[in-house]
């Protein structure tokens, strides 16, 4: 539940509000940027937020739990910075956007809306979109390696070592360690965990006369 500052309670209460929107895109450097869709700027929170029509949110979804909010916005090419190229060279990656709804004649009462990072950027003639998505997100994100039996590199990359060059066309690769030694003479970069358990293994139950002492199943 968002807690409300007293006196925006006592505000939002009466008959006749003064709420606006107001947008802070914040990037990686610190560097921030503040509009809003009323007609005079204000200060908040050390950013100056400047009249500004074209930023609009277009979508928002708020989740309860651990899954993660989203939403979209579309905004034109008409601050200094935000240009074409700069959004194509990356000026917005791990950008930060957050949505406030306040009272434009007591800035320092007010409420976030919706905050999240921008994903999925989409470039235009004139502007741009692109969805937020909340910082919950970061909890979906899968890191590190996936430890299965095959292979989990790619024919032919870094990791593989494999010279494509010096195959057939259209050679394709089963990622399988028997693939890898004997197709490829290349065993020792196999990137997989050939000997690891499966379930069969690991539910299977001891048969009369099987030998189970912690020692190594492949001799």
């Amino acid at each position: 539940m968002v807690e409300l500052i007293p006196t925006f309670k006592t505000h939002l209460a009466q008959t006749a509000t003064t709420l606006c929107s107001a947008w802070e895109l914040k990037l990686p450097n610190g560097k921030a940027y503040g509009l809003t869709n009323h007609d005079a700027p204000f200060f908040l929170n050390g950013t100056n937020y400047i009249p500004q029509a074209s930023l609009s949110a277009t979508d928002s979804d708020h989740r309860l739990n651990f899954q993660s909010d989203g939403g979209s916005f579309t905004a034109l090419f008409d601050l200094p910075e935000l240009t074409a190229q700069s959004l194509q060279d990356g000026y917005l990656d791990d950008a930060v956007l957050t949505q406030y709804t306040l009272n434009w004649q007591r800035p320092e009462d007010y409420v976030i809306a919706a905050s999240g990072r921008i994903a999925n950027l989409k470039i235009s003639d004139h502007g741009f979109s692109a969805e937020w998505v909340g910082h919950a997100s970061k909890l979906e994100r899968n890191t590190g390696r996936v430890f299965s039996q095959g292979c989990d590199a790619s024919l032919g990359d870094a990791r593989c070592g494999v010279n494509l060059n010096a195959l057939p066309t259209g050679t394709t690769c089963s990622k399988t360690l028997s693939a890898c030694r004997d197709q490829f003479e290349n065993a020792s970069n196999f990137r997989g965990f050939p000997y690891l358990l499966g379930d069969d293994a690991l539910q299977a139950a001891p048969q009369i006369g099987e030998r189970r002492d912690g020692s190594s199943r492949y001799k």
